[in-house]
């Protein structure tokens, strides 16, 4: 098993940033062929806007992509789960088509990123209670919202969290300062090119097309991996767990290296169960998305 903050470490190495973005009208696209209504925009927050984009109609579910991630990455599982749900996916601060004001600091921390989403969904009237799928970093963020108001949060699916304890600021520093030493960021902590085969040695996935959308998104977030990352580093989760009254689903990958975090994290939810994800890396949702997507609706079924 991977340990924690050496997760942290690889998870915030980078990417080719010379790779074009694929904009998200293609998703939009392919979805105004179903009966269902899609939107996008941004919605401002404190620090920024997020991008959303929305589709489905019934209970809200909101879909939280992983560390350097976007939105284009849930279009495989998108057209099943908009047939149950009115889903709305959104970039987290930085992300993808995201617009933050001022430089990246030093931490962002997962309460903010939090906050910025529970004032999202309620400025675009999302209606409550929520249930969230979150990838990575978006499950750990899922979690959060639902420990901090749990009246508001029916559910929560993650997929291949590091849902462990918490690093000091001054190992966080030390992470910092050997990413720019051992030559996976630059002076500026902007991400360094990795080959291709990263994302197959660490996350176990064999997708080249994910491997590649990997890259791609976490050239766009750019300078906002390292404090993010940071902010997933910072907090307690495995304090958090216990205030969680939602019912919660830890998913992962049988390819990725997540299901130690699994066995710590879930003898201390109150409502918790555990699945892995067959012939999938780190990312089922992109590598497995027809049966992450069942997975999700037998799930959220069964809890209502």
């Amino acid at each position: 098993m991977i340990h924690r903050r050496t997760l942290l470490r690889m998870a915030a190495a980078t990417i080719p940033a010379a790779l074009a973005s694929p904009a998200s009208a293609g998703i939009v696209a392919a979805l105004s062929r179903e009966p269902a209504t899609t939107s996008e925009g941004h919605v401002s927050v404190l620090g920024g806007r997020l991008k959303y984009l929305m589709t489905g109609e019934g209970p809200t579910l909101v879909l939280l992509h992983k560390l350097g991630g976007r939105i284009q990455e849930w279009r495989r599982m998108l057209p099943a789960l908009a047939g149950h749900y009115r889903v709305i996916v959104l970039d987290l601060a930085g992300h993808g088509d995201s617009e933050m004001y001022g430089e990246p600091p030093f931490i962002v921390p997962q309460e903010s990123m939090a906050a910025q989403v529970m004032h999202a969904l309620d400025t675009l009237g999302a209606t409550q209670p929520y249930r969230f799928v979150g990838s990575s970093m978006g499950g750990c963020t899922a979690i959060v919202c639902a420990a901090l108001w749990p009246e508001r949060v029916a559910g929560v699916v993650s997929l291949g969290s590091a849902l462990g304890g918490s690093a000091s600021l001054a190992e966080l520093e030390a992470m910092a300062a050997r990413g720019i030493a051992d030559g996976r960021f630059d002076a500026q902590e902007n991400p360094l090119p990795r080959p291709r085969a990263y994302a197959r040695e660490v996350f176990g996935v064999h997708d080249v097309a994910v491997a590649d959308e990997q890259n791609d998104s976490r050239a766009q977030a750019g300078r906002w991996i390292g404090p993010t990352s940071r902010g997933v580093g910072r907090i307690d989760y495995l304090a958090l767990l216990p205030r969680v009254t939602a019912r919660v689903l830890l998913a992962w990958g049988q390819r990725g290296s997540y299901d130690g975090f699994v066995a710590e994290a879930l003898p201390l939810l109150k409502h918790g169960r555990a699945r892995g994800i067959p012939d999938s890396g780190a990312f089922p949702h992109e590598e497995a998305a027809d049966r992450t997507a069942e997975l999700v609706i037998a799930f959220f079924d069964d809890t209502q």
